[in-house]
């Protein structure tokens, strides 16, 4: 087998073609969701859902680095979870997307924000998570309720929990970290604990909704037709 047959080879099976459009789509609608939402709220009063609780929490900006990690775990598991077959697959699509489009009008209709401390240290740590919160609202941070962050960490893990597919070192390792970044939300006083509980409740709801039946079909039948659609322009053109 020649290295280009190889790398084919490689890319049929960890990023097949019927698993583009999806992740695609879900990375498109997270912008469109995060910053859209955050347009459209901004004139609107923002709740504050502190609590005795996450104030008593300390602050510890090493934790910034897990935190930004989450950005490659999610794509990485993202991408794993096509080793579920298609129709795990899709059922993950479809939580994912059920639980964007839920966060969606949670924004619209319940903004939220909160206090961020005053980072007067040097180090590295916080200087990153200075950066961070400027990158993200300022001092005027938005959308925290769900917590987005949390719950595609924790979709993460679903994804490939329980695939046959994937190693079970590498499942254990996905909760494990996926529980490293919702404690680091906290810590960083990005999101508070009703934050993380939301985002990781919606998941669960609906993993476990389209967990039965054909639900997450419908999901599956647009995105093929859509696949269909693009497949035939390209080559009448």
């Amino acid at each position: 087998m020649t290295k280009t047959e190889k790398i084919a080879a490689f890319r049929e099976k960890y990023l097949p073609v019927w698993v583009i459009l999806p992740l695609i789509s879900i990375f498109v609608l997270n912008c469109l969701i995060y910053w859209g939402s955050g347009v459209l709220t901004a004139d609107r009063y923002h709740f504050d859902f502190t609590m005795s609780l996450d104030r008593a929490v300390p602050l510890i900006p090493q934790f910034i680095w897990i935190y930004i990690l989450a950005f490659p775990f999610w794509a990485v598991n993202y991408i794993l979870a096509a080793q579920r077959g298609k129709d795990g697959f899709y059922r993950f699509v479809a939580t994912d997307l059920t639980v964007h489009i839920t966060c969606f009008i949670i924004f619209l209709v319940l903004p939220t924000t909160n206090v961020r401390p005053e980072i007067a240290g040097t180090t590295w740590s916080q200087q990153m998570l200075k950066f961070v919160y400027l990158m993200d609202g300022g001092n005027s941070p938005s959308n925290l309720f769900p917590s987005i962050h949390c719950y595609v960490s924790w979709l993460s893990w679903r994804g490939v929990s329980k695939s046959e597919n994937i190693p079970k070192w590498y499942q254990h390792f996905s909760l494990i970290f996926a529980i490293l970044i919702i404690i680091s939300t906290q810590v960083l006083k990005q999101h508070y604990l009703v934050d993380a509980i939301a985002g990781v409740a919606l998941v669960e709801l609906a993993w476990r909704f389209y967990s039965k039946g054909n639900r997450h079909e419908i999901f599956r039948h647009f995105f093929e037709k859509i696949s269909e659609a693009c497949s035939r322009w390209v080559n009448k053109n």
